[in-house]
């Protein structure tokens, strides 16, 4: 009986290509599994979850959408940082600016964080207001940092607890421990970094920069 001629090994080089295609399917999967778990509808332009980078501008920061929606009223964009204290000042005088103007006045916040620093508290607000609860996650890490001395910015675990305080749990710690909403909140930084935004509040009413202690004047300027 003669013998079965054993078959030669792949070669290297078809081993190599094997296991690179293998690779291939794996990266593709992830791919796909990631792209599942992000929403295209939720956020817009500057708080989108579809890209990284902002597109161009043709005016001064008229890519952060900063026209209000309606004739008659005036949109105010605030570039923030939760661990800054000019902005815990500005964020107590919002809701007064609000009651003074009612619907007529749009308030749309921009966190965001400097070269160095993390991203975890604008993914944290970013989720929270996804969620319905943008405005108590952003009181409550200013809260966190200047009435408790917290890390709002670094520590998964205090803004965990920040989440708790106002109610959230298991599903906003599962997001925020994925990274759900980092290319938002990397989104926020390149707008930041495409403007040039160097110190925090940067406030913007109707796409034109204004000092803080203008804000009231120029709203009035403008709704009369």
């Amino acid at each position: 009986m003669s013998k079965k001629k054993r078959m030669p090994p792949p070669k290297k080089s078809s081993r190599t290509m094997i296991y690179a295609g293998i690779a291939f399917l794996v990266i593709i999967a992830a791919v796909a599994y990631i792209s599942s778990d992000r929403p295209t509808d939720l956020l817009t332009d500057a708080y989108s979850f579809e890209s990284t980078t902002p597109a161009q501008s043709t005016g001064a920061y008229s890519s952060l959408d900063v026209n209000p929606s309606e004739q008659g009223k005036v949109r105010i964009v605030e570039f923030m940082k939760f661990d800054c204290d000019h902005c815990y000042d500005l964020n107590k005088e919002m809701p007064q600016i609000h009651k003074n103007y009612g619907d007529r006045v749009e308030i749309i916040y921009v966190p965001i964080s400097f070269q160095g620093q993390s991203i975890k508290s604008i993914e944290a607000y970013l989720i929270a207001k996804e969620m319905g609860k943008g405005k108590e996650m952003r009181d409550a890490l200013f809260h966190a940092k200047f009435e408790s001395n917290r890390d709002v910015m670094e520590s998964m675990l205090v803004i965990k607890d920040v989440a708790v305080s106002i109610g959230l749990g298991p599903d906003f710690n599962s997001k925020l421990e994925r990274g759900y909403a980092e290319k938002a909140a990397l989104k926020n930084n390149a707008y930041a970094g495409m403007y040039s935004i160097k110190g925090t509040p940067t406030v913007l009413i109707n796409g034109k920069e204004v000092n803080v202690p203008d804000i009231n004047a120029a709203i009035s300027s403008i709704l009369n």
